[in-house]
């Protein structure tokens, strides 16, 4: 039930935004590790992705925190 709002690549960069329900119900270390590897990883197939920065509503800060 997650949506992606919006994504942006420069400069090898991937920005991928989120709606709030990708933080909502996500508890413990290893659940949160995973889906911000299976986003990072799905992404970074992609040879001109090196690096992923995901947010939730234009949010960074403590998002798929533990």
């Amino acid at each position: 039930g997650t949506n992606l709002e919006n994504i942006k690549i420069e400069d090898g960069v991937a920005y991928v935004d989120f709606d709030n329900t990708l933080d909502e119900g996500v508890a413990g270390s290893c659940r949160v590790s995973a889906i911000r590897a299976e986003i990072t990883e799905t992404l970074k197939q992609f040879s001109t992705i090196k690096k992923v920065v995901i947010s939730v509503e234009g949010n960074v800060e403590g998002v798929l925190q533990p």
